[in-house]
């Protein structure tokens, strides 16, 4: 790595000339050292293909509402794959309810007005009793009525709005990501793991920024530590950086900064003021940590240290091989490229094992059996063992790629493996391993 965060004579973090030949390490404020992270590249396109029957009582009909086109396809192809190899695992298992799953595939299209219900009111006419997805919580909160109202489940591997819950008002959603409560109590986990007991933070004063501060300072406190200052601010606030600026309290251990685009003016003000990523421990969430951050900011070497958790499981080497194995159109995707094919995977397992329990596609009868095949009982990781488990009258904890799940009454998991990341000293994102979340 060509550049490094050292401490200068006036405090600010200095960095080697890009044009050096000498390589040098990065260090950060706590002496840890970045890897080198590599930019974001754009997943491949995926033809999804249709299989099975649809639209039968009796049997499990999945449709997929995952971003094919529109502003978040690049997280589609491996999703979808996730979906694909769960479907094609089941069926070596003999199917479900004595028959094979059926397949229909929807497109969310981000950014595209009417497109979700479009697909949804398709994927619905044609039978789904379990519709996986959408990753984005706003495209949840549109189609949620219409799903619940149709008599199915909606299960989420992104989603994460802790307020998609007061909207589920049947018992329909169900999320095998983790929400933004989660996300905030594991990284208040995180900041104390990395020896911090104090933090400032610079919230939206919105929901989400609500959601996960208001988990972060839960957790904080129940592990001794504090939120010395919390500035709740208006994202399009025209002096916002100096504004968030003047209200973080200086003595924190570390700075958590819960937003989106808007971050990277705040991160901006903190440089300036000699407050940054590379002087003290600055963290952020899952809305700040892209590569798109390094686009917004004033020079994307600032972000250098930057660290937080992702709220998705990097696939292990095992499971993104099968993926790839699956689809070789994922063949060039490292497991980072594999993004939520594993909360996908476990959408349709989990919903699988649902029905068999509850011997039912009804939705209310394999809904109310969600959680139980996730908690309690006898540990298991492969949908054929399950699916014996069950079959012989046994209580399960199902346990899939993306970590123990534990979906709790309102359908949430409370326990996840997040990934670990942090900006390399060129501002691109680099992962350092996974943190275990709740139980």
């Amino acid at each position: 790595m060509l550049a490094a965060c050292s401490a200068g004579e006036d405090g600010r973090a200095e960095r080697a000339s890009t044009t050096s030949t000498t390589v040098v390490e990065v260090r950060c404020p706590d002496g840890s050292t970045l890897p080198d992270g590599d930019p974001a590249m754009p997943g491949p396109e995926l033809a999804a293909e249709d299989r099975g029957p649809g639209g039968r009582d009796g049997a499990l009909d999945i449709g997929t509402l995952l971003p094919r086109t529109g502003d978040l396809a690049f997280l589609g192809a491996a999703a979808v794959a996730g979906v694909q190899l769960a479907v094609a695992d089941l069926d070596a298992a003999g199917g479900v309810l004595g028959a094979p799953v059926g397949l229909r595939h929807g497109d969310s299209a981000e950014g595209s007005a009417g497109a979700a219900a479009a697909s949804v009111t398709a994927l619905l006419e044609s039978g789904a009793d379990v519709i996986v997805g959408p990753v984005a919580s706003a495209t949840a909160s549109q189609v949620l009525p219409q799903v619940s109202s149709a008599g199915s489940l909606l299960v989420s591997p992104g989603a994460t709005s802790t307020g998609l819950d007061a909207l589920d008002r049947g018992g329909r959603l169900f999320r095998t990501g983790p929400t933004e409560a989660l996300q905030g109590a594991a990284l208040a986990d995180l900041v104390v793991a990395d020896g911090h007991r104090t933090v400032a933070v610079a919230a939206r004063a919105d929901d989400h920024g609500r959601a996960v501060t208001d988990a972060l300072a839960a957790r904080l406190a129940e592990r001794g530590g504090s939120v010395l200052a919390r500035a709740d601010y208006d994202p399009a606030a025209p002096d916002l950086g100096a504004d968030v600026l003047g209200r973080l309290d200086t003595s924190a251990d570390a700075v958590v900064l819960v937003g989106l685009a808007e971050t990277a003016r705040i991160v901006d003000a903190l440089v300036d003021a000699g407050q940054g990523p590379a002087e003290r421990a600055v963290y952020g969430t899952d809305g700040t940590l892209g590569e798109r951050l390094g686009d917004l900011v004033a020079d994307r070497a600032d972000l250098a240290c930057l660290r937080g958790l992702l709220p998705v499981t990097t696939p292990d080497a095992a499971f993104a091989d099968r993926v790839r194995a699956h689809d070789p159109a994922l063949d060039d995707l490292d497991a980072a490229g594999l993004d939520l094919a594993a909360e996908s995977y476990d959408a349709v397992v989990v919903a699988a094992l649902a029905v068999a329990a509850a011997g039912s596609d009804d939705a209310e009868a394999a809904g109310a059996a969600m959680a139980d095949v996730t908690t309690g009982g006898t540990r298991c990781t492969d949908p054929d063992r399950c699916l014996r488990l069950v079959a012989a009258g046994s209580d399960l904890a199902y346990a899939g790629p993306s970590g123990p799940l534990a979906l709790d009454a309102a359908g949430n998991r409370s326990a996840a493996d997040l990934t670990v990341v942090a900006f390399d000293a060129e501002g691109h994102l680099a992962r350092l391993g996974t943190h275990r979340a709740g139980r």
